[in-house]
C-alpha cells in the first residue's frame, strides 16, 4: 500500500520522518483521495523515465493508452495496484492528469530534474501553454476613441461595403489581396451599367396616369388602369407582372419598410400562375408573389444588389377570388433574368433562389418551383422507415414504429406500424439506455397524421460498445436495438437480438464505416471545441483548421483532437489570419481558397449579450464586428456549408433595426448567391439540461442541399412560452419556438447529473473518478455562512425568498452576513444565493462561477451547501467526460460557459450529413454520394459561377452531377398542421400575411400626383380564352451553372497564384430539373 512520511519544521534540519497511518474521521476526506494522487503522481514519474529511457515523447495522449498498457505490464499483479485501479472509472487518465498537474511536475521535476521535465511535451501543453505558438502578426491598424483603443477588423472589400454604414462599420479596414485576386474578381461587387429598379416610375405616379386613361372596351367595369386592354388580353401564365403594394386604408399587416439605399417604389411583383376571364371579359390573376429583400429576414437593412427578387412559395391560389390581382391593378409586365446574376442585362430584374416564407429559408430556384405546388401533398415516409408517432391520446410523448405497409381502404390512406417498444418499459432491470428499443412484433394500423417525424434506429450486438451518435441519450432522434421480445401474454422476454436484420428494415447510418468523403472544416472562434466536435460527430465534417485566441482554449482544442496532426491549429485572432489569408501568405494553418468545405464559427457574444450592460463601448462595438469578420471568411474562401452561432438577442425587434448586424449579415450571404436559414436553437430540446438558446445561421452554396432545421427530440421543460425573434415587415417573427410531440422527456439538472458523488461542502478538492468535480468559486468564510443560511427546500431558494423583507425563514443573524439593504444584490429583483431547481434545467451557463451575481446568480446546488462543480456545468453543456479541460478551474468554467452545448451541435452536425450524404440511412444517399466525389475541391479552380460569387460570366458545363434527393424543404410549400415538418400529409400552408388583399378600388391618391409616362411592357402571348396552368419557363436565362472553370498549371505543374474557389455541383438546366415534391 502507499505510505506518505512527512517531516516537521523542528525536524526540518534531522533526517526524522513521521509515517502517517489512519486518518481521522473528519480528515479522511482529504487523505483518501490524496493517497489516490500522489500514486498516479508516482507513476507517472516513472512513466516519464521509462518513456525518456526509450527516446519517447510523453504528451498528454500518452496518458490515454500507453500509460495504462505500461501500468499493467509493470504492477498489473499487484493486488494494491488493483485497488488503485478500480478507483478509476476507465483507464483513459488524461483527464486525471490534468487536473494534478501542478504536483505532478513538482514530482517529476524533484525525482527526474528540471532539464528532463522541462523536456517533457505534456508541460507544454498544461502548463506554459506554450506547444502551440502564437502566430506572428501582422500590422493591424487601431481604432482610437478618447481612451479607448482596439485593433481594427480586417474584411474583404465586399463585406466592408455591405457593413460599412453602420456602427460597426467604424472597426472595419478592408484589404483587397494580392493582385492576382483583385483582378479575378474585378468588378464583381457591383452591377455594371446598372439599370434604375423599374425604370425610376414610382407608382404615385402611376397612379395619376391611370386616373387619365378612359375604358376602350365595352362590357369591362370602367375603373381606372395602368395598360391598355390590348397589353392586358396578352399577360399570360409565366408573366412576371407588378402591381401596387397594399396601402394604410386596407386591412394589410405589411408596413412600409425600405432597405438600406434602396429606393420604395410601392410595388410588389407576381409570377402569373393562372388566368381567370369573367363573363363580361374583365380578367384577374393569381400569382407566385415575388420577395423583395426588405420583405425577408433581411429587413431594412443593405442589401448589394437592388436588381434582386425572391421567387417565393406564397401563392394566391387559395387565398380566395378577392386576392387575386385584378387587370386594373396591374403596373407593368417585366423582363426577368431567370437565374442571373447581378451584372447580367438580360431583364429589369434577376432571379436566382426561392424564398420558403414559413420557414424564412432561401434555396436554390428550380423548375418546380415556378408553378404553384397546392395539392401536391405527398407522404413524407416509406416503407421500411422508422418513424415518430403520437397514437395514443393519454401518452404525452410520441413513439418508435417501423412503416410496415401503406395502403387505402377507400379515399383513405392508412399505414401499418410495428411497435418498437422502449427496452427501459420492458426491462426496467437492465437499466438500458433512455433511447434503447426492444424489436417486436407487435403491429398497429393508424393514420397518417398520427406519424409527427423521422427517426433512426439501428441494431447492435448485445454487449458491443454503441459508438457516437447513438450513445447520446436520444439526441437527432437516434435509437438502438439490441434485443428483441420474445412471447405474448403475460410474460413476455427480452432476449438477444441474434436473427438477421429484416431485409425492409431501414436501419440509421454506420458510423463507424464512413464511405462518403467528408467535408474540410475550418473553426473559427473554436474555444474548447465542443460546438466544432459536435458537427462532427454528425459524420459529414472534420475540422482541418481551428483558430482562437486564447492560448488555453487552442490547447484544450488540440488536447481533444481524435487524431494527431488532423487539425491545424492558429492561436491568434481573426483578424490575423484572415489578413494573411487575404495576402495570400498562407501555410498549414491558413489554407488556401478551394480547401476549405465548411466553416463554423461562435463569434463573441458579449457586443449582443443581455448581460452586457453598455454595448457602446469600443471594445463591444469590436466584439460586434467580428460577425462581419466571419461573412468575409466566407466571402473568401466560399466554402460549400457553413453555420453560425450566438445569443438571440443579436436579433434586433422594434428597438435600433439600423443596427441589426444579423440581418445585414443575411443581406451579405444570400447577396453572394448563398442559400441560408435562421434557426432557434434550444437546447434543452435537444437533450441538454440547461436553458440555453442560441441563433444558427445555416447556409449552403447553390445547388447543394441546403439542411433542414433539427426536429426537436426533447420536450420543453415547464414554463417554457412561446417565442419569436425578430420583427419582419409584417410583423412576424424571423423565427419561433416550435412546439411538438417529442420522444423524450427534457433531461433534468438532477438527471443530468445523478450519477456524480456527493461531496459535501467541496472542501477536499479532489475526486477521483470525475477530476472536474470541484468548484471554481474561491469559497470564503463569510460566503459559506451565506450559503448555509439559503434553504435547500422548498427547491429553487434564494435570498429574496428566504428574508422577505424579514418575513421569511431568514433569521436576523442569518440576514447580517449578506450585504445591507440598497445594494442590488438584495433588492426584490435580484436572482443572487438562488438555488438550482433539481427538476428543471440548469439556468445557461456563463463565462463565470457568480453565485452571488445579482443578474445571473442561479449557481447554487439544490441540496448540498456549495456552488456548481466544473464537472455538473460540463454536464449542463453536454461535454463527454473523457474530454479534458486545461487550465485553471476559473479557466475550465470559461471554456465550458463560451461553448455551444454539445446536444445542440450535434444535432446541427446530423441534419449538415442528410444534405451532404443525401442521406441519414444506411442503404441510401448513393447519388448524392456520387455528387458528393463530384464536388471534391480541384488543386487550380477558380469558381465562375454568378449566383455565388457575385457577378462573373458563367460558361456552360459539359457534364451534368446527378442529385439523389433535392432540398426538401425548398419543395415544402405545404406545411402540416401542428407537426414536423417530415409529416405525412400535408395541408396547406399559411403564408405569412396576405397580399393583395381587398386591393382598395379608389386608385386615385389624396396627395398631388406629377404626370409621368406610364411603364412600357414587352409583348406577351395572348392569353387563351379559358384559364390555364401551362407549365412555365423563363423568359430569359435558360441556364443554370455551378461549374467551375479550370485553369491551367503552369510553372512546372504549380498551381498559378490565383484565388481558386471550390467546385459546386452544377444544377440542371430548367427542362431537366423535375424534383418530386
Amino acid at each position: 500500500e502507499g505510505q506518505i512520511w512527512v517531516r516537521s519544521k523542528l525536524n526540518a534540519n534531522k533526517e526524522v520522518y513521521y509515517r502517517l497511518k489512519k486518518p481521522a474521521a473528519e480528515y479522511a476526506r482529504y487523505y483518501y483521495p490524496f493517497l489516490w494522487v500522489a500514486d498516479l503522481a508516482k507513476h507517472a514519474v516513472d512513466f516519464s523515465a521509462w518513456m525518456i529511457e526509450r527516446g519517447r515523447q510523453v504528451d498528454l495522449r500518452s496518458f490515454k493508452e500507453p500509460f495504462i498498457r505500461w501500468l499493467l505490464k509493470t504492477h498489473g499483479g499487484s493486488p494494491s495496484f488493483q485497488r488503485w485501479r478500480r478507483k478509476h472509472p476507465s483507464d483513459d487518465y488524461r483527464a486525471s492528469v490534468s487536473a494534478n498537474i501542478e504536483f505532478i511536475w513538482k514530482e517529476i521535476n524533484g525525482v527526474l530534474g528540471i532539464k528532463k521535465a522541462l523536456s517533457l511535451q505534456i508541460f507544454r501543453e498544461l502548463i506554459h501553454f506554450s506547444q502551440y505558438k502564437r502566430s506572428a502578426p501582422p500590422q493591424i491598424p487601431m481604432i482610437v476613441r478618447g481612451e479607448e483603443r482596439e485593433p481594427a477588423t480586417i474584411v474583404t472589400p465586399y463585406i466592408k461595403e455591405c457593413f460599412g454604414h453602420m456602427t460597426v462599420g467604424k472597426m472595419l479596414r478592408a484589404i483587397d489581396g494580392s493582385s492576382t485576386m483583385q483582378l479575378s474578381r474585378r468588378g464583381t461587387w457591383r452591377p455594371r451599367n446598372p439599370r434604375p429598379v423599374g425604370g425610376g416610375v414610382g407608382v404615385g405616379e402611376l397612379l395619376e396616369s391611370a386616373a387619365k386613361t378612359p375604358s376602350s372596351k365595352a362590357g369591362r367595369r370602367g375603373q381606372a388602369r395602368f395598360l391598355p386592354y390590348e397589353v392586358i388580353d396578352q399577360i399570360k401564365a409565366g408573366d412576371t407582372i407588378s402591381t401596387p403594394r397594399d396601402g394604410d386604408a386596407t386591412d394589410t399587416k405589411w408596413r412600409s419598410m425600405t432597405s438600406k439605399g434602396a429606393a420604395d417604389d410601392g410595388r410588389w411583383f407576381g409570377l402569373v400562375q393562372k388566368v381567370h376571364i369573367a363573363a363580361d371579359g374583365s380578367r384577374s390573376f393569381d400569382v407566385t408573389w415575388f420577395y423583395r429583400p426588405v420583405e425577408t429576414p433581411c429587413c431594412m437593412m443593405k442589401y448589394p444588389w437592388p436588381k434582386e427578387l425572391f421567387l417565393s412559395d406564397h401563392c394566391t391560389c387559395e387565398e380566395g377570388r378577392h386576392a387575386r390581382v385584378k387587370e386594373h391593378e396591374v403596373l407593368a409586365v417585366h423582363d426577368i433574368d431567370w437565374l442571373g446574376n447581378p451584372n447580367g442585362l438580360d431583364g429589369e430584374f434577376f432571379v436566382r433562389q426561392t424564398y420558403i416564407v414559413e420557414d424564412r429559408r432561401w434555396v436554390t430556384l428550380q423548375k418546380s418551383h415556378m408553378t404553384c405546388s397546392h395539392g401536391r401533398a405527398r407522404l413524407g415516409f416509406k416503407t421500411g422507415d422508422t418513424v415518430l408517432a403520437a397514437i395514443e391520446a393519454s401518452r404525452p410523448f410520441s413513439e418508435p414504429y417501423e412503416v410496415v405497409k401503406i395502403f387505402k381502404q377507400g379515399k383513405t390512406t392508412f399505414v401499418r406500424l410495428r411497435r418498437l417498444l422502449r427496452r427501459s418499459e420492458v426491462d426496467p432491470g437492465a437499466y438500458p439506455a433512455p433511447n434503447e428499443l426492444v424489436y417486436t412484433e407487435q403491429l398497429i394500423v393508424a393514420k397518417p397524421d398520427k406519424i409527427v417525424g423521422k427517426c433512426l434506429v439501428r441494431f447492435f450486438r448485445p454487449g458491443e460498445p454503441i459508438p457516437t451518435p447513438y450513445d447520446r441519450g436520444g439526441t437527432g432522434n437516434l435509437f438502438y436495438v439490441t434485443h428483441r421480445l420474445q412471447g405474448d401474454g403475460d410474460n413476455p422476454r427480452c432476449v438477444p437480438f441474434d436473427n438477421d436484420i429484416p431485409p425492409s428494415f431501414r436501419q440509421g447510418f454506420d458510423p463507424t464505416n464512413c464511405t462518403t468523403r467528408k467535408l474540410k472544416g475550418m473553426d473559427l472562434f473554436c474555444g474548447s471545441g465542443n460546438f466544432g466536435r459536435g458537427l462532427e460527430e454528425g459524420g459529414a465534417v472534420e475540422m482541418r483548421w481551428a483558430n482562437d485566441i486564447w492560448d488555453k482554449a487552442v490547447h484544450t482544442y488540440m488536447a481533444n483532437s481524435p487524431e494527431p496532426g488532423c487539425t491545424s491549429p492558429f492561436l491568434g485572432s481573426v483578424d490575423d489570419l484572415l489578413r494573411l489569408a487575404l495576402e495570400g501568405r498562407y501555410s498549414d494553418n491558413v489554407p488556401r481558397p478551394g480547401e476549405v468545405d465548411f466553416i463554423s464559427a461562435g463569434s463573441p457574444c458579449p457586443g449582443f449579450s443581455l448581460l452586457t450592460q453598455d454595448k457602446t463601448t469600443l471594445a463591444q462595438i469590436k466584439n460586434q464586428s467580428l460577425v462581419a469578420s466571419f461573412a468575409s471568411f466566407v466571402d473568401f474562401y466560399r466554402p460549400k456549408y457553413g453555420v453560425l452561432e450566438n445569443v438571440s438577442s443579436i436579433v434586433q425587434a422594434r428597438r435600433n433595426r439600423a443596427e441589426d448586424v444579423l440581418s445585414q449579415l443575411l443581406c451579405a450571404i444570400v447577396g453572394m448567391g448563398y442559400q441560408a436559414q435562421l434557426i432557434l436553437g434550444d437546447s434543452w430540446s435537444h437533450g441538454a439540461p440547461q436553458s440555453r438558446n442560441r441563433v444558427f445561421l445555416y447556409f449552403a452554396a447553390p445547388g447543394l442541399r441546403l439542411p433542414d432545421a433539427p426536429a426537436l427530440s426533447h420536450s420543453h421543460f415547464p414554463g417554457v412560452s412561446s417565442r419569436g425573434l425578430g420583427e419582419m415587415c409584417n410583423g412576424e417573427a424571423f423565427v419561433r419556438r416550435t412546439f411538438q410531440p417529442t420522444p423524450f422527456k427534457y433531461v433534468s439538472a438532477r438527471e443530468g447529473t445523478a450519477d456524480l458523488p456527493r461531496i459535501g461542502d467541496s472542501k477536499a478538492g479532489l475526486c477521483i473518478p470525475f477530476p472536474d468535480h470541484r468548484v471554481c468559486t474561491g469559497i470564503t468564510g463569510q460566503l459559506r455562512e451565506q450559503i448555509a443560511a439559503i434553504p435547500t427546500h422548498p427547491y429553487g431558494m434564494d435570498f429574496v425568498k428566504s428574508w422577505r423583507n424579514g418575513e421569511g425563514v431568514m433569521t436576523a443573524a442569518e440576514r447580517a452576513a449578506f450585504p445591507a439593504d440598497g445594494s442590488f444584490r438584495v433588492s426584490s429583483a435580484s436572482k443572487a444565493w438562488r438555488r438550482v431547481r433539481p427538476n428543471e434545467v440548469f439556468q445557461t451557463i456563463t463565462t463565470q462561477s457568480r453565485p452571488t451575481d445579482a443578474r445571473a446568480g442561479t449557481g447554487l446546488h439544490w441540496y448540498e451547501d456549495r456552488p456548481l462543480t466544473v464537472q455538473e456545468i460540463r454536464r449542463a453543456q453536454g461535454f463527454p467526460d473523457h474530454e479534458v479541460l486545461l487550465g485553471t478551474t476559473a479557466d475550465q468554467w470559461k471554456l465550458v460557459g463560451n461553448s455551444v452545448a454539445r446536444q445542440m451541435a450535434l444535432a446541427l452536425g446530423l441534419k449538415l450529413r442528410e444534405a451532404w450524404v443525401g442521406t441519414l440511412y444506411e442503404d441510401g444517399g448513393r447519388a448524392s454520394r456520387e455528387a458528393s466525389e463530384s464536388a471534391e475541391p480541384a488543386t487550380a479552380t477558380v469558381l465562375r459561377q454568378a449566383g455565388i460569387y457575385g457577378s462573373t460570366p458563367r460558361s456552360r458545363s459539359t457534364s451534368i452531377t446527378p442529385m439523389s434527393e433535392t432540398d426538401s424543404s425548398a419543395g415544402r410549400m405545404t406545411t402540416p398542421a401542428s407537426v414536423s415538418p417530415e409529416t405525412a400529409e400535408a395541408r396547406p400552408a399559411k403564408p405569412a400575411g396576405m397580399r393583395k388583399r381587398l386591393f382598395s378600388q379608389a386608385l386615385v391618391t389624396d396627395r398631388p400626383l406629377r404626370k409621368t409616362p406610364r411603364l412600357e411592357s414587352r409583348e406577351s402571348t395572348p392569353a387563351s380564352d379559358q384559364p390555364t396552368n401551362s407549365t412555365m419557363m423563363p423568359t430569359s436565362r435558360t441556364e443554370l451553372s455551378c461549374v467551375p472553370t479550370g485553369v491551367q498549371e503552369e510553372n512546372g505543374g504549380q498551381a498559378p497564384a490565383v484565388w481558386t474557389g471550390p467546385t459546386v455541383v452544377r444544377l440542371p438546366e430548367l427542362d431537366e430539373l423535375e424534383a418530386d415534391w
